[in-house]
């Protein structure tokens, strides 16, 4: 898969945040992952480097990125997210999970405040 570049809101100390055009490409959650990875920050890191930093299985992590999308097919599972998207450097995956629930970081800090 070829490296491509983001213009990415430039954070040190997590993932960067994506322009909305990009996390719009994505269809499905799956496709939402394999375009974070695309995006990935260290274009050479491989999915065995993936799996070490991450606490991840070898054999799951190749299956979240495969192309056919069978319904054999692992997903990236939600509790692993967070980590995936430290390796990877941009909150893509997030970032669509969010969008489809249709909710702002805005009107979730709002809810929030609400509750208090």
């Amino acid at each position: 898969m070829e490296q491509k570049q983001l213009a990415l809101m430039g954070r040190i100390n997590g993932p960067s945040v994506a322009p909305t055009s990009v996390v719009a490409q994505a269809k499905t959650f799956r496709e939402a992952v394999r375009l974070a990875w695309a995006h990935r920050r260290v274009h050479y890191a491989t999915f065995r480097q993936l799996a070490a930093e991450t606490g991840m299985t070898v054999q799951h992590v190749t299956d979240y990125f495969h192309h056919d999308d069978k319904p054999t097919r692992r997903s990236l599972p939600a509790e692993r997210i967070a980590a995936f998207e430290s390796f990877v450097g941009n909150s893509i995956a997030s970032q669509w999970l969010a969008a489809q629930s249709q909710l702002t970081v805005l009107e979730e800090m709002q809810a929030e405040r609400m509750a208090a």
